[in-house]
């Protein structure tokens, strides 16, 4: 399996401070080692899409989400990275996120 992270995604992570993205890098490694990450630190997001989860990381300067989706026996896929303001993913993440999904076959 690889890990494949979309150029918009790439972007948005390279705003993030060094060590939010040295830790989603740990993060993404012990995936494709085999391992389940589960709350607090990725929680699955089922409701909006199979496949879809959400990274939750804590820094000094506040909260950061990165959105991926694991392509059974394909790849695991970096869709999305932001800080947090809410609580809830807002209506226009979601769509976001959904659009990303399908431009890559996931969906």
């Amino acid at each position: 399996m690889d890990i494949v992270v979309l150029k918009q995604a790439e972007r948005e992570l390279k705003d993030f401070p060094l060590e939010v993205r040295i830790d989603v890098q740990s993060l993404f490694e012990r995936l494709l080692e085999g391992e389940t990450l589960s709350m607090p630190i990725s929680r699955p997001l089922g409701s909006i899409a199979k496949g879809l989860h959400e990274l939750r990381l804590s820094y000094k300067a506040g909260e950061a989400r990165v959105f991926y989706a694991i392509k059974v026996g394909d790849a695991i896929y970096v869709l999305h990275a932001v800080q947090k303001k809410k609580q809830e993913v807002d209506k226009k993440t979601r769509e976001l996120l959904i659009q990303r999904m399908k431009r890559e076959g996931i969906l």
